[in-house]
């Protein structure tokens, strides 16, 4: 049968039930808790229905059905045991315009069917195969009540590690990239509990950020997925609730990067997001989370733009160059990559007056009318013979494995001396390349960092000030958790600390929508 889902307002009106069977105290049960008022017509009543008539719960009419007692009711249900009398009580209503569903195989002579339903506090989730299946509609509605009752435990949820928990080469491994990402994807949407999430991979952080049940259960699972079983517990970060709503936010800010400040950060979110929502990891729950973040994230930089100098990785190469005593204008450049820090490395470089080449291995990049005259485009197939004129490279590739290797060591100018900047997760050079001497030098990203020292920076100062633009915007958090529990009441005001599982952390280191 096709049939129209609806919910029936049923509060005082009255409805009847003929019938005294197990079957009919059922559909008893769901009028009351839809606050019907119940009549009940039956020669004989279970104890169940006995114990609601004592309780002045429902009327009771001790006989066999009458046509008379159709009259004046909003719905009925005939169901009794008997099909000549349930085909009775259906030519009544029917005579009466009352709605009536029916329990044996006259039911597609009824006016209405009663799904599968489960229901939590408001909340009501209701399953009908149009009288297909019946027990195929239980188990969908039994599926989905237990993934249900884990709303009411759910909260924010950030897992993760950084630069901050973990040096590049003990990092590395556990980034999600390729196959590895999707494959953590696929088996996180099937743990209990987890009901929204996104995988954020950066050159500096991993992290698992989602809505998911408060239960060591979860967590552990998540764990195992990402593979921080095996770490310590200093190893990686967990945050619940406001903790996991502060860290978000101040890593949408740049706060949290290598270099704080840094911009790429937010482009990096978006694309992860959008990753997620077209899997089907991230629905509405983190559009909300997101916007409320985006939101937030952007009051912060406004609170500490004028104390803090941006500087993208990018920069941060080019300054490491000149604070060596390196000349920039008129030295040959190769940037491998053709992603968003190839293409601004390759921007900065041109600025710089540098001699460029642009390596690319799938998409070759168009170049700008800005770009074009100042800038080669070269194929990774022909990189051997362009590496002998590069002073400097840069390599910024997306790849599973080392696009640089002990392979390519006679084709650099050893005699002049070369500089390779590692900017790609994972890695895009091999590590046996940093043992051919001085004057092939080799860097990744962690080296910058341990380089760079920002000694004018009040750090502590801005952590203050981002932490109270994030308490002024408590709120989203609240809107936040109302949506997922379904709660009326304003959650308690918790401490920015509250669920931070991990203490060795450095702390330097909206939407609103209906569930």
């Amino acid at each position: 049968m096709n049939v129209f889902p609806v919910g029936l307002m049923l509060s005082g009106r009255p409805c009847l039930v003929v019938g005294g069977s197990k079957i009919a105290g059922r559909k008893v049960k769901l009028l009351l808790d839809a606050a019907a008022d119940v009549t009940v017509v039956a020669p004989e009543i279970t104890e169940e229905i006995r114990g609601w008539v004592d309780a002045g719960k429902v009327r009771l009419q001790l006989r066999d059905f009458q046509d008379s007692d159709a009259h004046g009711f909003f719905a009925a249900f005939a169901a009794t045991s008997f099909t000549k009398v349930n085909r009775q009580v259906l030519t009544a209503c029917r005579a009466e315009r009352v709605l009536c569903g029916v329990v044996d195989e006259l039911w597609p002579e009824g006016d209405l069917i009663t799904p599968a339903s489960h229901r939590r506090d408001k909340l009501i989730v209701s399953v009908t195969t149009g009288g297909h299946s019946c027990r195929q509609a239980r188990l969908v509605r039994d599926n989905i009540a237990r993934h249900l009752e884990m709303t009411g435990a759910a909260d924010l949820m950030i897992i993760g590690t950084s630069h901050e928990q973990l040096p590049l080469e003990q990092r590395e491994p556990y980034h999600l990239t390729g196959r590895r990402l999707e494959e953590a994807g696929r088996l996180l949407m099937q743990i209990w509990g987890v009901h929204e999430f996104l995988l954020l991979n950066t050159c500096n952080r991993i992290e698992f950020i989602g809505v998911a049940a408060h239960r060591d259960d979860t967590e552990e699972l998540i764990r195992r997925v990402l593979r921080f079983d095996a770490l310590p517990s200093e190893s990686y970060y967990l945050k619940r609730g406001v903790a996991a709503f502060e860290h978000f936010a101040l890593l949408t800010s740049g706060l949290l990067s290598q270099t704080p400040g840094e911009n790429h950060i937010v482009a990096q979110v978006k694309e992860a997001f959008q990753q997620a929502t077209a899997a089907g990891w991230s629905v509405s729950l983190m559009d909300c989370w997101m916007g409320a973040t985006l939101h937030v994230s952007k009051h912060i930089r406004e609170a500490v733009g004028p104390r803090l100098t941006a500087y993208e990785t990018e920069d941060l190469c080019l300054q490491y160059l000149r604070a060596q005593g390196e000349t920039l204008a008129g030295a040959q450049a190769l940037v491998l990559g053709t992603g968003m820090v190839g293409a601004e490395m390759i921007r900065r470089c041109v600025a710089a007056g540098m001699q460029c080449q642009w390596c690319y291995h799938v998409n070759e990049p168009v170049l700008p009318p800005s770009l074009k005259g100042k800038v080669q485009v070269i194929s990774l197939n022909d990189l051997r013979e362009h590496l002998r004129q590069a002073r400097f490279v840069f390599s910024a590739m997306s790849s599973g494995g080392h696009v640089l290797h002990q392979g390519h060591a006679p084709f650099f100018d050893l005699e002049r001396g070369v500089v390779v900047m590692d900017l790609g997760l994972p890695r895009n050079v091999a590590p046996e390349l940093k043992t051919l001497g001085d004057n092939l030098r080799v860097l990744d990203l962690d080296d910058l960092k341990h380089w760079y020292h920002r000694e004018l920076v009040d750090l502590n100062g801005l952590f203050d000030t981002a932490r109270q633009t994030i308490h002024a915007h408590q709120e989203f958090y609240d809107r936040l958790v109302q949506d997922i529990r379904g709660n009326e009441a304003r959650p308690p005001a918790a401490s920015a600390r509250d669920g931070d599982h991990n203490p060795h952390v450095n702390t330097q280191a909206a939407r609103n929508s209906s569930i």
